[in-house]
């Protein structure tokens, strides 16, 4: 636990000291601030080095991800207003978890008027989970279109930057609009092979089964980035047909590519997928992320067909067909001494 009687003064210090480590007690004391450390925080601001600024957002980004009891969003609407490109951009991830109106229409202000390209490209990338709201049903329908309006001016703008664009069309592939499917084709047309990996992106996205074929054929692409966009883009679209090669792809040298293999593995499920995920998992050579990413893919391809199954790496082929053989048992309390486990 961090004391918040500490004094705010000291840890403001240190967050100027630039030969000073920044302190977890200023992360957490910066969640949900009073008014009053607020206040101090917008006197002392300017006088924070930049460095510092960068650093500091970068730790409540981190932060954010990975506890969810923090809230960063009034330090947040501070940085959107800084005069430094990246602290700015920082400010952008760290709403990464608000999704309200007025939060929506200041990206959307940041995405029109913007001098720096990396921080309109981090607006439009955004947006995005905006757009997927609103086709939920879980965001105002009216306020939605302000946002797809403005993405597809940036789609639209030959002069936008090329990450700029990309990004805005990896938002507007979440929408229903009836121009979508054209706008990925233009992509995926397009000369420059980020924006060809942005069109297959955003043909997951879209979730329309119109790209099958693209996303198959990109699967055996000669550039790493487009695989790794189709083996992603294949489990999205519960591609059944793209198993045999996503298996294929568990022995590419790419990690990034695996871990796309894996998770699509897991995402299309079938005893095929499941097969070559536990032969997988029984090489020797994986490390601990790599076997927690073939579980968590083996969870979800079970969850998917309500199996009941227990997975235990390493297992040899016989003990999994006895796996097999147990699902479905109609099993009753009897069938467990529960008083002394170890027998």
């Amino acid at each position: 636990m961090f004391e918040h009687e500490e004094s705010f003064t000291d840890l403001l210090e240190n967050l100027r000291d630039e030969t000073a480590p920044l302190r977890a007690a200023l992360i957490y004391r910066l969640s949900n601030p009073t008014p009053q450390d607020l206040n101090d925080l917008r006197d002392a601001w300017g006088l924070v080095p930049v460095e510092r600024r960068r650093l500091l957002m970068s730790r409540l980004v981190e932060t954010s991800e990975t506890s969810f009891e923090v809230n960063f969003r009034e330090i947040a609407l501070l940085a959107l207003v800084d005069e430094d490109d990246d602290v700015r951009r920082l400010g952008i991830e760290a709403l990464w978890e608000e999704q309200d109106v007025s939060t929506m229409r200041l990206i959307v202000r940041l995405l029109q008027q913007d001098a720096d390209a990396a921080v309109r490209a981090a607006a439009a990338q955004a947006l995005g989970r905006f757009v997927l709201a609103g086709e939920l049903g879980e965001f105002p329908e009216a306020v939605v279109r302000e946002a797809e309006a403005e993405l597809l001016d940036v789609w639209q703008e030959s002069s936008e930057p090329l990450e700029v664009r990309r990004r805005a069309l990896e938002s507007i592939a979440y929408s229903g609009r009836d121009e979508v499917p054209s706008l990925i084709q233009e992509a995926l047309d397009h000369h420059e092979i980020k924006m060809q990996a942005s069109a297959i992106f955003s043909m997951g996205r879209s979730g329309d089964e119109r790209w099958e074929n693209q996303v198959l054929a990109a699967l055996y692409h000669p550039e790493p980035e487009l695989r790794f966009e189709a083996a992603r883009a294949a489990g999205e679209l519960f591609l059944t047909a793209a198993v045999a090669r996503l298996i294929e792809m568990l022995d590419e040298d790419d990690r990034e590519i695996q871990q796309a293999a894996i998770w699509s593995l897991g995402e299309i499920g079938g005893e095929e997928a499941k097969r070559a995920l536990m032969d997988f998992a029984d090489r020797r050579d994986l490390d601990e992320d790599m076997l927690e990413a073939v579980e968590d893919a083996l969870n979800t391809a079970v969850l998917s067909t309500g199996e009941f199954v227990t997975y235990i790496f390493n297992m040899d082929d016989d003990d999994f067909d006895e796996l097999e053989d147990f699902d479905g048992m109609d099993l009753d309390d009897s069938d467990f001494d529960l008083e002394d486990p170890d027998e």
